[in-house]
């Protein structure tokens, strides 16, 4: 537990600061949402709870999860362009036909880290429980970024990219 949790503050804080900012009150840390990747798995956490113990450390005490699109196959695309253009292509399944797709794409260094979470529908009918397939395309932001070697995380798969 103590592995995963500091791993999870580790590789949350960073991320954060793209987003919302950490607060830390009354020895209770408190982070809206978070990227885990740890262990070749990729995990999305929301409304983060970590309380500070008395030796110091953090322990989490509540975190919201979210299922993740189940992936088959990720591709992607440098469209030479001025300015470059880059597109990463996803092909995978929704848990079923009443599900949204929220995609939460962040970027620290050379890395891109994008998550594609199953929301469900708020609908008043009856939905069909059969895997719903689902592509898309996702642009990454490569705006002002050098020449270099880039790797993208999505959903636990990992592909690379290079940028001239």
């Amino acid at each position: 537990m103590k592995d995963w949790l500091i791993g999870m503050v580790c590789s949350l804080l960073p991320l954060t600061v793209l987003a919302e900012p950490a607060l830390f009150l009354d020895n209770v840390l408190s982070i809206d949402e978070g990227i885990v990747v740890q262990g070749g798995e990729t995990r999305y956490y929301s409304n983060i709870r970590l309380a500070l113990t008395p030796n110091g450390d953090f322990q989490a005490i509540a975190a919201e999860t979210k299922n993740l699109v189940h992936l088959d196959e990720i591709s992607v695309a440098v469209i030479e362009t001025n300015p470059v253009q880059v597109e990463l292509e996803v092909v995978g399944s929704r848990s079923n036909p009443c599900i949204d797709v929220d995609t939460i794409v962040k970027r620290k260094g050379n890395h891109f880290f994008v998550v594609l979470t199953e929301t469900p529908l708020q609908t008043l009918v009856a939905c069909a429980q059969v895997i719903d397939p689902y592509q898309d395309t996702i642009p990454l932001d490569v705006k002002d970024l050098p020449a270099g070697n880039y790797q993208v995380l999505v959903n636990g798969m990992e592909i690379d990219f290079d940028l001239d």
